[in-house]
């Protein structure tokens, strides 16, 4: 069960818990500031919004475990009346987080940390160092043309020797 529900978040981005809430994954998107771009966040957090599953959450869980979508719904009743029932109870939702239950206080642990894949960044204005524009070499961009000359002279002596 533990892993259909997560996959069902990861798709979803939100998941309902009866009678605890619902688990939302917010995202604030990279912004400029300062001449430097502020990396996005991502964070999961509980939200207390007492809802109860939609049929689509019921036939997700059902499908991902090959049962009836009426089945799905008494599994997921019991693996949460499993975790409600009990005083002090902790319930790892996969690796995004741990939901823990104090007498009737809940509190989510979110164990997804966006800071450790998306990094600020400010950019690093390149400049042309002296090497670079007192070598004799032509630059890339100039080699095209010795290859026209050349192509050039092969053409006008072929031409030339056809006729002779």
């Amino acid at each position: 069960m533990n892993n259909s529900i997560v996959q069902y978040f990861i798709k979803f981005g939100h998941l309902v818990l009866p009678g605890i809430g619902t688990l939302n994954w917010q995202k604030q998107e990279a912004f400029w500031e300062n001449n430097k771009l502020n990396a996005p966040k991502e964070q999961i957090i509980l939200e207390p919004i007492f809802e109860n599953p939609t049929s689509s959450f019921f036939t997700f869980i059902a499908e991902d475990l090959g049962i009836s979508a009426e089945q799905a719904q008494l599994q997921f009743q019991e693996y949460m009346d499993d975790f409600t029932c009990k005083t002090i109870a902790s319930l790892n939702i996969g690796n995004l987080g741990t939901l823990h239950k104090n007498a009737s206080q809940y509190s989510w642990n979110n164990l997804y940390n966006s800071s450790h894949y998306y990094k600020d960044m400010v950019p690093d204005l390149a400049e042309n160092s002296p090497e670079d524009t007192a070598s004799g070499k032509p630059k890339k961009g100039e080699s095209w043309i010795i290859w026209a000359v050349i192509m050039t002279i092969i053409a006008v002596s072929l031409i030339l020797f056809k006729f002779l």
